[in-house]
């Protein structure tokens, strides 16, 4: 994989909502304790797919990446569309949902005050 679909331990920021669509991999370039944190000013999504072998977003770890070691913070809210797999913890100021089909492998922290301090006032 390559381009906007593979990710090096880091902090990523996006202004606006994160909305990932089929594979993104995350790679831990053989560090066990690689970090990877990603913080949305909005939302973060998982756009809906089907049934496997059917197209859905999967969040893909390799190379030593640990769920536990992911972050999505999330100003507002996020959602984990039908059938999507996710991996990572999420810390959402206002609310999680998960859609039919969705698994998630990390924990779903939903009332996170500024989404984990994404937004000034919070």
């Amino acid at each position: 994989m390559q381009g906007d679909n593979l990710f090096a331990p880091g902090l990523y920021q996006s202004l606006t909502s994160i909305v990932i669509t089929g594979d993104l991999t995350l790679d831990g370039q053989g560090d066990e304790n690689a970090l990877f944190v990603f913080q949305s000013s909005s939302s973060v999504d998982a756009a809906a797919g089907a049934t496997a072998p059917a197209p859905r977003t999967r969040i893909l770890l390799i190379n030593g990446a640990k769920a536990s070691n992911v972050w999505w913070q999330a100003a507002t809210s996020a959602t984990l569309g039908l059938y999507a797999e996710w991996n990572g913890n999420i810390l959402a100021s206002a609310n999680i949902t998960m859609e039919t089909g969705a698994v998630s492998c990390g924990r779903l922290f939903a009332g996170a005050a500024g989404g984990a301090g994404m937004r000034e006032g919070a």
